[in-house]
């Protein structure tokens, strides 16, 4: 049969544009796809950091710590005048010990009791006869000449490192001795400081003897890699170094290997420690030392030959994100075949009426009619997600494989039943409504419908699509129900994943501004007050409750001993502490927040007559969430004691906010903050 050159062309131009759509629908799947995976591992980054920056602050701080008993230590001027004396006197003999020595002895053995230079387990021989034994944790006394003056029970004896390190202090000042393995097996870690004497001699004061004190890292440092609370499993935290091409394991590993026991190649591949080494501060995926999957960030330790590995395994982290990932695949790709089918099926059902008038063409249009819903049919009976069509009347005219099999009945018996027949009245009453709006012209999806189907019930994700069917019934709806009970878990789970991270950065600034201690949490409190009070919608309620928790993130950057000056501050200290809203912002910009979250926390100085900062921002210019933070921060910074005043009582506040309504602040907002204080807040908590 002779096909007309009109209709081929036709053919040809829609073949054409059949396959444009799907070739952009497919790319647009993808493309949103790998956007939904992107934002996920940036999710990662952020959670990995905040617990490597937590656990690298308290290496560094255990560090410091230490070095400071030393130094407090060696700055003792009876310390610096006996050891002064009997360095003058070690070339006298005496049959007796000096009087110093004992000083000495007492000072050093107390100063080892209260910071833990001891070890209180092993003091004394393990059984009482003439064996040398070695504690795990120690406080020395050297002279100049590297001659030991004093030392608590079992330290270790001096060794050729240890006059090493003893060389360096004397050239250099104190000295981090790294860790190692000691006689007893045990990871130590040794801090030296140099003692000058109490009178300067000279221009180069030279020292007169070093403090040498070891510690135990199994006992106090390995600890503070233990996550605080966690909801993962497979998160691990631990410091490596380098030894000329090998990567050496400090700290204890998940999988029971001890401290300073585990080695590996720096040029491994994809090995993720060995990454952390040559790129600390870096974000990938990589290889953990047991050859697991892992994403793992680092932090370089200042001053120490360390660096703190974070990870978590590929596995866990990205677990609900490829879940995700498959379910976007799988209904996307369904509606793009659905509507690519349709658009198929439109087609040859038009072209037949105008084209084709014999009995011969319709046949041939029937088959390819079948084959497309053969392809519909396969389609539907191999995913897991429940497809019925439906008519007004409720009947049901079609139900995929997977609803038959969890209603109990065979997808041929289900056809002609009415809607309550098969799901029962209750569920029939609640998707009735639905499948009429569709009929109506209005087929929008519906998130979280609650529903009971097999017995069960779950939360789904609705989709109701009017369809021509058959040429006499065109008044049918597709219905597609999908489960998203996890998902709907896994999102609530996502959601405190996000409060436990910002209370952790609430924490860490309390941490660092002692007097701004729960400004972060009070704030968060009065500012939902005023939120609530004002009837903001649900998305401006979470903005504002993120916002206020991180409004102060950026003090994290400024020095803390310009937070707690009492004095005044010069204009270079005022100009670093009005760059805070842009240090939070440079932390924060990484990160996808739902609302204005990083505008709401920049905007919180500006002020409606635009005398604010740091943008000087007027009336509509400042957002509605920024102007209750602007009111909240600062009632709160009135009522809170800081280093260079008191606190203010709530009604006195009151009173300095009032006459700065409708000039500074928002009238609306401060109103609202007067009723809040009177009747919705206990002061009392706030003592």
């Amino acid at each position: 049969m002779k096909v007309e050159p009109s209709v081929q062309k036709s053919f040809l131009v829609s073949v054409t544009v059949f396959l444009v759509l799907l070739i952009a629908g497919l790319w647009s799947i993808s493309v949103f796809v790998d956007h939904e995976r992107r934002r996920d591992l940036n999710n990662w980054q952020l959670t990995l950091g905040i617990m490597a920056d937590s656990k690298a602050n308290r290496i560094l701080r255990w560090v410091d710590d230490r070095f400071a008993v030393l130094h407090e230590l060696a700055q003792n001027g009876s310390l610096q005048l006996y050891t002064q004396q009997l360095l003058q006197k070690s070339g006298a003999e005496a049959d007796d010990e000096p009087a110093q020595v004992s000083y000495l002895r007492n000072l050093i053995r107390a100063t080892a009791e209260r910071s833990g230079f001891i070890d209180q387990e092993r003091t004394a021989p393990p059984v009482p006869a003439n064996v040398a034994f070695q504690s795990d944790a120690a406080l020395m006394l050297f002279d100049r000449h590297k001659k030991l003056i004093t030392a608590t029970p079992g330290a270790p004896e001096p060794d050729s490192h240890l006059l090493a390190m003893l060389q360096e202090a004397m050239e250099t000042g104190p000295v981090f001795d790294d860790l190692r393995l000691n006689r007893n097996n045990q990871p130590i870690a040794g801090f030296i400081v140099p003692v000058f004497s109490l009178q300067p001699q000279g221009d180069r004061q030279e020292p007169v003897g070093f403090l040498v004190g070891f510690r135990n890292a199994a006992g106090s440092l390995f600890p503070l890699l233990a996550a605080e609370a966690s909801s993962t499993e497979t998160d691990e935290a631990f410091v490596v170094r380098r030894e000329e091409e090998e990567v050496v394991y400090l700290s204890p590993l998940a999988d029971g290997t001890l401290p300073l026991k585990r080695r590996l190649a720096l040029n491994a591949p994809k090995l993720a420690a060995a990454y952390a080494l040559k790129y600390p501060g870096s974000f990938v995926q990589s290889q953990d030392y047991a050859g697991t999957r892992v994403l793992m960030t680092s932090r370089k330790l200042t001053g120490l030959p360390w660096v703190l590995v974070q990870k978590i395994e590929v596995a866990e982290a990205l677990k609900e994100s490829k879940l995700h990932q498959r379910f976007l695949y799988s209904a996307l790709l369904l509606v793009l075949l659905f509507v690519c089918s349709l658009l198929v099926a439109a087609w040859w059902y038009g072209s037949t009426l105008r084209e084709r008038k014999t009995s011969c063409e319709l046949l041939l249009k029937s088959k390819q009619l079948e084959s497309q819903t053969q392809l519909l049919k396969a389609i539907n009976e191999n995913i897991f997600d429940f497809i019925f069509l439906v008519d007004a009347d409720l009947q049901l005219i079609f139900a995929n494989r997977v609803m038959a099999r969890e209603v109990g009945v065979p997808a041929a018996d289900l056809r002609g039943k009415g809607l309550a027949n098969v799901f029962g009245p209750e569920t029939a009453k609640k998707l009735e409504p639905f499948i009429r709006n569709a009929l109506a012209g209005g087929a929008l999806p519906h998130q979280g419908l609650l529903l009971e189907l097999g017995g069960r019930a779950c939360a789904f994700h609705t989709t109701f699509i009017p369809v021509p069917f058959q040429a006499e019934k065109n008044d049918t709806v597709l219905v597609s129900l999908h489960d998203i009970t996890l998902l709907e878990e896994t999102q609530k789970k996502k959601a405190r994943l996000l409060k436990q991270v910002v209370s952790a950065l609430m924490r860490a600034i309390d941490m660092h501004d002692p007097y701004s201690a729960n400004h972060s949490a009070r704030t968060t409190r009065v500012a939902m007050a005023i939120g609530g009070a004002l009837s903001l919608p649900e998305a401006e309620l979470a903005t504002l409750e993120t916002a206020s928790g991180l409004c102060n993130l950026g003090k994290l950057i400024i020095p803390k001993e310009l937070l707690v000056k009492t004095g005044s501050l010069t204009d270079a200290e005022q100009e670093t502490l009005r760059q805070e809203p842009f240090f939070a912002r440079e932390i924060l910009e990484g990160i996808d927040f739902d609302g204005p979250v990083l505008s709401t926390i920049v905007q919180k100085n500006e002020l409606l007559d635009g005398s604010g900062w740091p943008e000087g921002l007027a009336g509509d210019g400042v957002i509605r969430t920024a102007r209750i933070l602007a009111v909240a921060n600062a009632f709160v910074a009135m009522i809170s004691p800081r280093a260079y005043r008191d606190k203010l009582e709530a009604d006195k506040a009151l009173e300095l906010l009032l006459p700065q309504a409708d000039k500074k602040y928002d009238r609306r907002v401060v109103a609202a903050l007067f009723h809040v204080v009177e009747n919705e807040i206990d002061w009392a908590d706030w003592k």
